[in-house]
């Protein structure tokens, strides 16, 4: 029972259940919608930044274009439901709109892996590193003008409006259209998907990903096609961005060209690096941080952007390991030498070091401070 209530994944489940209630003023059954959107924006981007995380911290490769596939994910989703009228090299093409949020995903989901199979396979062979992150970039570039520019389809500038929440089986046809409703349809989703994650990370393709990103050539050497599992991992982080904004468009009923913009790709990096790369927690402690601040800071200035930098300078200069990687070390070292981790990088150093030897040899003034 114990470890039931102290697995990741129920208490995943715990804080998406109770977390309308988390927000401030939030209590969803006195109709504080915009509490109850907030929680499902931070639910929505946990998922958009576990997708990422995949690939960053858990093989350690930095893309700057994971919008695109949330873009791709919300655009298909709301051409599907409205339907279309446009002309693609001289032809018309067209669709009259269905509103199956089911049929919509499996659309989505197919476009966008066969999509981001085909940039893995051209992106991958071909360059690592910030080449790499810059590549990513182009192409996200290259889909965010399409959206911007193709008017007749995408509806351009203004984006495509009035998408119509899905119906669900058995349930009165405006179920989703109150905001808890619509909460828990995300949440439900939002923690398959998590638990996709956790199997993900936890089973022997998460743990030679691991490998890779501690050392690409030692990998090799063991044996393993790193640029096969470098695609797959690619790949694979592309379906929970999908997800997002395919939970997205039905959310706001709306999609424009800003979400697949360097804006997007930024947020999610911010909010990796802020809860912490190498965690399971740390993409979503991350987005609850971000929108957090987000929502309290800019009530205050118009100058919250300026604010959300300092913190995120204040944790890549002095908690590079995040919020969960800081709790981990805390757990590890205690609160006296966490702290002097932070501010001094000769305390760093040596707890490091101490890692590497044995107990008789542990360093003096580490063993003093009580180390674990």
């Amino acid at each position: 029972m114990k470890r039931i209530l102290t697995h990741p994944l129920f208490v995943v489940a715990i804080i998406f259940g109770v977390l309308p209630f988390l927000m401030p003023g939030g209590n969803p059954f006195l109709a504080k919608t915009g509490f109850v959107d907030l929680a499902t924006e931070i639910v929505i981007f946990s998922l958009f930044a576990l997708g990422f995380n995949l690939l960053f911290g858990h093989l350690g490769e930095l893309s700057f274009g994971h919008a695109m596939f949330f873009t791709l994910g919300a655009y298909i989703t709301s051409l599907f439901t409205k339907g279309f009228h446009a002309t693609l090299f001289g032809n018309a093409i067209a669709w009259g709109g269905m509103n199956n949020a089911f049929l919509a995903l499996g659309l989505a989901l197919g476009l966008v892996l066969l999509w981001s199979w085909f940039l893995a396979r051209i992106i991958i062979p071909r360059s690592s590193g910030i080449y790499y992150s810059m590549i990513t970039l182009a192409f996200a570039q290259v889909i965010f003008f399409i959206t911007y520019k193709w008017g007749e389809l995408t509806g351009g500038e203004d984006g495509l409006q009035g998408v119509a929440r899905p119906h669900i089986p058995g349930l009165p046809d405006d179920y989703l259209a109150q905001s808890t409703h619509m909460f828990y349809f995300v949440a439900v989703i939002a923690l398959i998907a998590v638990a996709a994650v956790y199997w993900i990370i936890h089973s022997p393709f998460g743990s030679v990903c691991h490998a890779i990103r501690e050392n690409k050539e030692r990998a090799a050497f063991l044996g393993y096609d790193v640029n096969k599992y470098r695609v797959n991992m690619f790949v694979l982080s592309t379906v929970f961005p999908c997800v997002g904004g395919w939970l997205w468009a039905y959310f706001q009923q709306a999609i424009n060209p800003d979400a697949g913009s360097i804006d997007y790709s930024g947020r999610v990096v911010m909010m990796s690096l802020l809860g912490g790369i190498n965690t399971f927690f740390g993409p979503m402690i991350g987005s609850l941080v971000y929108w957090e601040l987000q929502n309290n800071i800019s009530q205050i200035t118009k100058f919250w952007e300026a604010a959300i930098g300092i913190v995120f300078a204040f944790f890549v200069l002095a908690a590079p390991r995040g919020i969960m990687g800081g709790i981990e070390d805390i757990q590890h070292y205690g609160f006296q030498a966490f702290f002097k981790r932070i501010f001094s990088r000769d305390a760093r150093v040596t707890t490091d070091v101490a890692e590497e030897l044995p107990p008789s040899q542990e360093i003096p003034e580490l063993a003093q401070e009580g180390r674990p």
